[in-house]
């Protein structure tokens, strides 16, 4: 099947765009499960990972900072400035655009999104947001023991709750370990070089509650709840619409928002031994449905099926929804009349 896909990919033009790299020969040469580093910011996960996974399989894909003239064009939604900057009247690429946390952009005529919230048929299509790189999971030989606690993650994704002392306090007191594995949002290289998102081995369970909001934090992925289960630790999270989308029991993860609801989950599967040894051999199996391998064949289908067939259907069809765009950027390609 893999052949057949590759084969029909050759009349298809794939790019991938990426604004504001010094060295895309580098980026290029890339490993998205050994070069951790790489991949810290949204733009280089949605653009350059699905780039450097298609690559390796075989897909005549095309990493780029200049607007190809067509094709399908696959960018993340902060470049659309630079996308409006090169275009012009002749260009005939298709925009692909990975909104990620972001708002939509009018300038994309088929959207990425990261959970199910707003998708539409032949519009906008969900896709996983690729796992955390180079995941080791939890070291078997910690048995059932629930030891140690973690998040990994930005600062200000943590409801601040979880930061005092006297979380971290009563953790202590039971003898767990609580990980404040995490780094500023923009932070340094230095910072980011510090954490070991990837490293689960010493990991007995994932917390993850981000402050509350009222939409269930509508434009996030689910990606601590997948991570955790690559990781083979089970997971605490807070009450987020893409976690809830993948819940099909209360084996999946425990949901929580408050410390005392966590000490109350941890409590109970510290009583309940069978239970977290469930809840990890039921992360095993739902992690193969988002495995590195699992999101790389949707993108395959995805740029090599479904959206070539519609980018073929009336160019109107396809620009619909974007007038107003298209209507700014002549004015500003076609020369004034005087």
């Amino acid at each position: 099947m893999v052949s057949e896909m590759i084969a029909a990919a050759m009349s298809t033009r794939v790019s991938f765009f990426l604004d504001g790299e010094p060295d895309l020969d580098a980026l290029r040469r890339g490993d998205p499960d050994r070069d951790l580093a790489l991949f810290q910011r949204g733009e280089r996960i949605w653009v350059l990972q699905t780039y450097l996974r298609l690559a390796r399989a075989g897909h005549p894909v095309e990493l780029t900072d200049t607007l190809p003239a067509d094709g399908l064009v696959v960018f993340h939604v902060k470049h659309r400035r630079a996308i409006e900057r090169q275009w012009t009247p002749a260009c005939r690429a298709v925009l692909v655009g990975a909104r990620a946390d972001n708002s939509a952009t009018a300038i994309a005529d088929f959207e990425i999104l990261q959970n199910r919230s707003d998708v539409a048929a032949g519009r906008r299509f969900f896709v996983p947001h690729w796992p955390q790189p180079g995941i080791l999971p939890r070291d078997p030989a910690r048995g059932m023991a629930i030891r140690r606690v973690a998040y990994r993650g930005f600062d200000g994704n943590l409801a601040p709750a979880f930061r005092e002392a006297a979380f971290q306090g009563l953790l202590e007191r039971a003898g767990i370990q609580w990980w404040l594995d995490s780094v500023p949002f923009a932070g340094t290289a230095t910072d980011l070089a510090r954490v070991a998102w990837h490293d689960y081995r010493e990991v007995d369970l994932v917390l993850a509650v981000r402050p509350p909001a009222r939409d269930l934090h509508a434009r996030k992925p689910a990606t601590k709840l997948y991570n955790a289960w690559l990781g083979e630790a089970p997971a605490l999270l807070g009450a987020e619409l893409a976690y809830r989308e993948l819940r099909r029991g209360p084996l999946d993860y425990l949901e929580v928002e408050t410390p005392e609801q966590a000490w109350s989950a941890i409590a109970s599967l510290r009583a309940e031994p069978a239970r977290y040894a469930a809840m990890i051999e039921n992360g095993r199996a739902r992690a193969v449905e988002l495995s590195p391998e699992a999101i790389l064949e949707r993108w395959r289908e995805l740029l090599f099926s479904e959206l070539p067939t519609l980018a073929a259907a009336p160019r109107v069809r396809r620009w619909q929804g974007r007038p107003l765009v298209l209507k700014k950027l002549l004015k500003r390609a076609l020369p004034r009349v005087a």
